[in-house]
């Protein structure tokens, strides 16, 4: 079992890791190419607005597909990897801004199927011990992947044509890998799982529809309280930040993340929210340029906890809701809270006071939402304890003092009870039958019982 363990996380870390490679690149290759056909404002409203929206369908499309048709669900990777690359293709080489608008909006669809996918893999084949440290790994060493992918090609691999061949390389590797998972775990089997079971009766302490509704709340609003907070003090301090080395502080973030939480989730629970409050921190500072960076590179490696905790939160709950279908609603609603945050950043980008005051108001409706959600999922619910049964003992001298039975009538009472006949019990007390005769006749007087029968009957339902 401690194998058939291992072989899972290793394919599901390698399966993220690969996929989010693949996607992320693919992504920021369409964005690289936008900004040379469309001024910045429309591209960002591309990308990060419409492209987020719609990673969020994607991803509840393949939900839907999971909830409805566990089966076949199954053959919708090496399907959405292939559509994936064929609207990469025009994303990044059309000439014309309306074609890789377009083919890259598509494209994003294919790209939150993508996750649907490595996140019920995940939820499906890693115990809970051990899946926020496999998700936190896949996502760290793909950040990582990305950016030394900029830095080997001296940073115009995402302007090039020779990303569509690194992403062919990728999607082979998926394609491959996912193979051979099919085939060693069968994991399109329906009902079966090396997870923690999630097929099967609901597990007590299932969490209610409320607090599965609020969770969901919980993470629109992280997101669009990260997509605003993180974009009003960042022309303030771009200038001393390098970009492309922030990565390396959010992929240390998800390793670290993912360590933690699975040593105990409210750990990762507090750090994310705690991780809201950083852009607040950093516009305060703004003045003073070192502090205000230091705090920025603080707030990517927070946001590490924050990107695990939206996924593993949902991901537990999958589990013990039975319900698979539950487990890409974290980043479901991450992306969703993405779009909406960057809307919001994007429409107050010339009135940052008002939208300090924004993201505020959201802050502080999160709070009592995180609360809420941390008490129902995090904080282990006591279990009324009933009062310790008594034991054999002293049920036994309790209903012999009710019936004020001698000493010699007790130890007949014992073996009368075990249902000894007068030889056994003459033999096992050293006396002559006439007188085992004698005390079960005195036992059955003081209970007020006419047979051996009814005095074991009087004594199993305890009375006296």
């Amino acid at each position: 079992m401690k194998k058939i363990f291992r072989e899972w996380m290793s394919g599901s870390m390698m399966l993220i890791f690969l996929c989010f490679l693949l996607t992320s690149t693919g992504w920021l290759a369409w964005e690289y190419h936008l900004l040379e056909l469309l001024p910045a404002a429309q591209s960002d409203v591309t990308t990060m607005v419409a492209g987020y929206l719609l990673q969020a369908v994607g991803i509840g499309l393949f939900l839907l597909i999971l909830h409805f048709r566990e089966q076949g669900s199954a053959r919708v990777l090496p399907a959405a990897l292939v559509l994936h690359y064929l609207c990469m293709l025009p994303a990044v080489l059309s000439p014309l801004a309306a074609g890789a608008l377009v083919s890259g909006l598509f494209m994003n669809v294919f790209c939150g199927m993508i996750a649907g996918v490595y996140l019920h893999q995940l939820t499906r084949g890693v115990p809970k011990e051990k899946r926020a440290s496999v998700f936190g790994l896949g996502y760290g060493l793909a950040v990582f992947g990305s950016w030394l992918l900029s830095v080997i090609a001296g940073g115009v691999l995402y302007y090039s044509r020779n990303v569509l061949f690194v992403c062919a390389l990728l999607t082979a590797a998926v394609m491959a890998l996912y193979h051979g998972m099919c085939q060693k775990a069968s994991w399109q089997t329906a009902g079966k799982t090396t997870g923690d079971g999630a097929q099967g009766s609901k597990a007590a302490g299932t969490p209610h529809k409320s607090t599965l509704l609020l969770s969901f709340v919980l993470v629109l609003l992280f997101s669009m309280i990260n997509s605003s907070g993180f974009a009003f003090p960042s022309a303030d301090i771009l200038k001393s930040v390098n970009v492309e080395q922030t990565r390396l502080i959010y992929a240390a973030g998800l390793v670290i993340a993912g360590a933690v939480a699975d040593m105990d989730r409210r750990y990762c629970g507090m750090c994310a929210l705690g991780a809201l409050v950083v852009p607040f921190i950093v516009f305060a500072l703004r003045a003073q340029a070192t502090a205000a960076v230091i705090f920025w590179l603080l707030g990517y490696f927070v946001f590490g906890f924050y990107a695990v905790f939206r996924v593993i939160l949902f991901s537990d709950i999958a589990l013990q809701r039975s319900a698979l279908y539950l487990s890409g609603m974290g980043l479901m609603a991450g992306r969703a809270g993405d779009a909406l945050g960057e809307g919001i950043c994007i429409s107050l980008s010339d009135r940052p006071v008002m939208l300090i005051i924004v993201t505020a108001a959201l802050f502080a409706v999160a709070i009592p939402v995180f609360f809420f959600v941390y008490h129902k999922l995090c904080i282990p619910q006591t279990v009324p304890q009933s009062a310790p049964q008594p034991s054999q003992e002293a049920l036994f001298y309790r209903f012999a003092s009710a019936y004020s039975l001698s000493s010699r009538e007790r130890e007949v009472l014992k073996l009368l009870l075990d249902e000894k006949t007068n030889g056994e019990i003459s033999d096992a007390l050293s006396v002559s039958e006439r007188t085992v005769k004698f005390h079960v006749h005195n036992i059955l007087q003081k209970t007020g019982q006419k047979s051996r029968n009814e005095l074991i009957a009087l004594y199993a339902t305890g009375q006296g």
